[in-house]
């Protein structure tokens, strides 16, 4: 058809209609108006807007079939891309104003903060001038009630002094008046004189006195003055009433120089503390005992005879006593371990009373810039780049070439010394892939890199460390050969659980501590002092042998001399075994094994060798110089050969320790007691701990108030290798810590705060993690999670640390057990309080809820479980993560149908009309539809038909119509498989 047709045809503008094609379609019309155009093209231009008819009109596009859903897609398309443009548009005029606003904000929040700061700065300068001002009054004050104190102490003393003299003029009138009384009565003897020569001539004398004349008197006492010598004279009493006066008036006088003394003396005495009894015994709780250096001297003098003694009656025992069977020379160059005096593990101690003072950490350090304008003025002059520069904020420290850090060091520390603004380094940090705030710890190593980009010096120190410090002086005291004395050995019980290890330490005490033990099992580590039917003194420690105790048997073959290893004669070698061998082979002690139960039937000896020897102990009897036992905890039998085989072991060792040294040893287990505070179970491994001493273990430190031994009897003094439990530490150590004695409390005080400051350091540093790319798709994946929420409360340190692994070796890829808290002692209304917030459930181990507590608990619909066995705790925990894990979908094949013809419905779809070959059709089925043994869909069964009936199933040979869920591409012959889904609940 020629364009001038087409014109024609459909009443169009000729000349516009060239124009649209030719510019606005690009169709050549190589011929004009006379151009033949394709069917494609007339339908194209048919379909194009602007066109008009001759007359003028509009001419409304003819769209063909074919293009039509092209057209809609075109012009959709177009309406799309103009909305995006607009979108686009809008985006970002927000995300402009929005960035102006964050602008606007953060610089009103930085003039706010730098207002803020000079507020805060005015009120320091305000409170510091105050607080001088009130210095400077109190200062006054004091010097005034000094001034009034002394002039009322002299006004005092004058008054005193003119009482004293007053009274000594009466002393001397009184004295006078007995002068004067003494010769009146002296005359008066006199003047009876004259009558004795009357009675020696014989002549009477009258009854009144004569009175002698004046002449005759004067030669009387002329007579009487040159008297001889020999003739005594009569002696002269004293007036009682004049006595009396004299006799009072000097013990006024005494009392008032005594008291004149005192107040002309202001001085301040020091009062002597009186020495302690020969018969010491502890004070009662909550006094501060102490012991004398004499007592001191005494019990271990004492103790060291004791061991000396006791080292005697082993030797004559064993010279005494017949040879054993079975017991080969021991040559010691090849058993495990070196052979040292004091036991494997043992450090030197602390150092001895009377050394140099040690240095304290001084005073701590505050956030106030303590330096005189001088002193800044002289540090600036001289460049000094040591010093924490004030906020980069507040002023423009830029130039800093050189600057020193110590670890460790936080991203504001390093922004401060080196004068670069916190958020350039942030930045930096940001462009290496480093996540950072201005809190986040630096490594030495990112410090060296940060410092090298901004093309400066670091000078990298490490801070001091006070625990370091104590514990190097601890190491460089030697014990000199003549300081040593004997010491008992330290055995521990190691093995599988229920192999009879605290069945056997009951055989060797006497005891039953079996029987009290929950479960059966051991689940405390203990230590206790036994003496033997030789005279041999032994620290048993027994060790747990659940699999949730290795930590503790560890710490148990770390502080021993001796391990004996309990094995079953009808078990054998277990995974617990295996592992005591192990830690008791690095821990490089004597090792003995006590085959136990030998007593039972149908026992296999060899095996137990056997499998021994597989695991590096070669027996005696079988060439090697492991001593094997036979004992049996329930007869008694082989007990008293394993406790010579000790003292054998022993007098091998020759263990000898300093008994005078200042105590050190290992904490073997800490809890917390109601009434008592913090109970510590102590194993000295040198010197001598009493009563009184300053005692520093992990984090806590204290005077030691009490200290009782195993059976619980307070004691004064407990020398080396003996285990104790003290009570008088402030915090509560940690099991396997080790412990020593300081020469003073601030010391320790010291010592205990900057291990506690670097154990919440290494906390917060493994809590706190660089953020990269692949951590944040690690926590996206530990987020998808379920958790279990638990609060812990136990009775003891070493059960806290149990639970602790324990609990977190339960996580799953799909269940994790998260501990929400932990704590030594019963559990409380905050615990209550704590697991209500968090959704968490109760648990304590041989702890339980006080009163509050329970009551608080139904008030919130929480359960508080009590448990006493470790494996029942864990058992419980894996059922509850049980019960969180997604249901197994269990898939069961009900019957299969085959398509044998296909309808379709109005409003309904594509029916297709089955004939069931095998099985059942059920209309709440799950089907598959498959083709030449291809899966083409999975769904559901949406209805099913029966002769226009709806039919709840369809057996085996009978047709029926369906239809699907989702799915219309039904054919002739294909096959359908019904099947049913079950949900099973899964277990760990």
């Amino acid at each position: 058809m020629k364009l001038s047709e087409l014109a024609q045809e459909y009443n169009l503008e000729a000349d516009l209609l060239q124009e649209v094609v030719e510019q606005d379609l690009s169709i050549p019309l190589k011929q004009g108006k006379d151009t033949v155009l394709k069917p494609t093209e007339v339908a194209r231009i048919l379909a194009c807007d602007g066109l008009e008819t001759a007359d003028g009109k509009p001419f409304t596009p003819i769209i063909a079939k074919e293009f039509e859903e092209k057209h809609k897609r075109s012009l959709a398309a177009k309406k799309a891309a103009e909305t995006r443009k607009k979108k686009v548009a809008e985006e970002a005029e927000s995300k402009k104003k929005l960035e102006e606003t964050k602008i606007a904000g953060e610089r009103v929040k930085h003039h706010v903060e730098l207002e803020r700061r000079r507020v805060d700065e005015e009120a320091r300068l305000a409170a510091e001038i105050e607080a001088e001002r009130v210095r400077v009054e109190t200062e006054e004050r004091v010097r005034k009630d000094s001034e009034e104190a002394r002039i009322s102490a002299e006004q005092e003393l004058q008054r005193r002094e003119s009482e004293s003299k007053r009274m000594a003029a009466e002393f001397a009138a009184i004295r006078q008046q007995g002068v004067d009384a003494d010769e009146a009565a002296a005359a008066a003897i006199q003047a009876a004189a004259p009558a004795v020569p009357q009675a020696r001539t014989g002549q009477q004398p009258s009854d009144a006195p004569t009175e002698q004349p004046p002449q005759q008197q004067k030669q009387a006492r002329a007579a009487e003055t040159t008297a001889p010598a020999t003739a005594a004279p009569e002696k002269i009493e004293p007036r009682p009433e004049a006595v009396s006066k004299i006799k009072g008036l000097g013990s006024k006088l005494a009392s008032l120089a005594k008291a004149t003394h005192e107040a002309a003396d202001h001085s301040t005495k020091a009062i002597p503390k009186p020495t302690a009894p020969a018969d010491y015994k502890p004070a009662a709780a909550g006094s501060d005992p102490s012991l004398s250096a004499e007592d001191r001297r005494k019990l271990i003098q004492a103790n060291i005879a004791r061991n000396l003694d006791m080292a005697k009656r082993v030797q004559i025992a064993k010279t005494t006593s017949k040879k054993k069977p079975g017991f080969a020379p021991i040559d010691r160059t090849k058993t495990p371990g070196p052979n040292r005096p004091g036991g494997p593990g043992r450090g030197p101690g602390g150092p001895a009373k009377g050394g140099p003072p040690r240095p304290g950490r001084g005073p701590k350090r505050d956030s106030k810039d303590h330096r005189t304008e001088q002193e800044i003025a002289d540090e600036e002059a001289a460049g000094k780049a040591g010093r924490r520069w004030k906020s980069t904020l507040d002023e423009d420290i830029s130039g800093v070439t050189e600057f020193t850090v110590t670890l460790p060091c936080t991203l504001r520390e390093f922004s401060e010394a080196a004068g670069v603004k916190a958020s350039i380094v942030i930045a930096k940090l940001f462009m290496a892939g480093v996540m950072a705030n201005i809190n986040s710890v630096l490594e030495k190593d990112a410090i060296e890199l940060l410092a090298q980009e901004f093309k400066k010096t670091v000078t990298i120190k490490l801070a001091k460390d006070v625990v370091a410090e104590v514990e190097e002086q601890a190491a460089a005291i030697e014990d000199k050969a003549e300081d040593l004395a004997p010491r008992p050995p330290v055995v521990t019980i190691m093995g599988h659980v229920d192999h009879g290890k605290t069945s056997l330490l009951d055989a060797i005490r006497k005891t039953n501590l079996t029987a009290g033990e929950a479960g059966g099992i051991t689940q405390h580590i203990g230590a206790y002092t036994v003496t033997t039917a030789s005279g041999l003194d032994v620290t048993f420690i027994d060790t747990p042998g659940h699999q949730a105790f290795t930590e503790m048997r560890a710490r148990g073959a770390q502080v021993t001399d001796v391990a004996v290893i309990v094995v079953a004669a009808d078990d054998g070698v277990m995974p617990q075994t295996v592992e005591a061998i192990n830690h008791a082979k690095a821990a490089g002690v004597a090792v003995i094994v006590a085959m136990n139960k030998i007593d039972k039937p149908g026992i296999d000896k060899q095996k137990v060798l056997r499998q021994l020897a597989e695991n590096g102990l070669q027996s005696e009897e079988w060439g090697g110089e492991i001593a094997v036992i036979g004992t049996s905890a329930t007869t008694g039998e082989g007990v008293d050969e394993l406790l010579e085989r000790l003292a054998l072991e022993a007098d091998v060792l020759e263990l000898k320790a300093n008994h005078f040294a200042n105590a050190t040893g290992t904490v073997i287990e800490a809890h917390r007691n109601e009434g008592q505070g913090v109970t510590a179970t102590f194993i000295i491994n040198r010197g001598s701990l009493a009563v009184g001493d300053v005692v520093l273990a992990g984090t806590g430190f204290g005077k030691v108030r009490n200290m009782t031994n195993w059976k619980g009897e307070k004691i004064a003094l407990a020398g080396p290798s003996h285990a104790v439990e003290i009570i008088g530490l402030n915090d509560m150590p940690r099991a396997g810590d080790r412990f020593q004695v300081m020469d003073d409390l601030k010391q320790a005080a010291d010592a205990a705060d900057a291990r506690r400051q670097a154990q919440r350091e290494r906390d917060l540093a493994s809590r706190s993690k660089t953020t990269t790319a692949a951590t944040i798709f690690g926590d996206i994946a530990h987020s998808k999670k379920k958790e279990i929420r638990v609060v812990v409360k136990a009775d003891a340190a070493g059960s806290i640390e149990v639970l602790n692994k324990t609990i977190a070796d339960l996580a799953t890829d799909e269940v994790r057990v998260t501990l929400i808290h932990t704590g030594v002692g019963g559990i409380n209304s905050s615990d209550v309080t704590l697991a209500e917030a968090s959704e968490a459930m109760i648990v304590g181990f041989h702890v339980i809820a006080d009163g509050k507590a329970r009551a608080l608990a139904d008030q919130h619909h929480l359960e508080i479980r009590i448990y006493t066995v470790i494996y029942e705790l864990l058992d419980d925990l894996k059922k509850a993560m049980s019960g969180m894990l997604d249901p197994e979908m269990r898939e069961t094949v009900i019957g299969h149908a085959e398509v044998r013809n296909v309808f379709s419905i109005t409003k309904v779809g594509m029916v297709a009309g089955l004939f069931v070959t095998d099985g059942v059709v059920r209309r709440d089925a799950w089907m598959r539809i498959t083709r030449d043994n291809t899966i083409l869909h999975s769904g559901k069964v949406s209805s099913l038909r029966r002769f226009k009936e709806d039919v709840k199933d369809v057996k085996q040979d009978f047709e029926c119509g369906m239809t699907i869920e989702n799915f219309q591409d039904i054919k002739v012959k294909d096959i359908m498989e019904f099947f049913s889904k079950e949900k099973i609940a899964r277990t760990l």
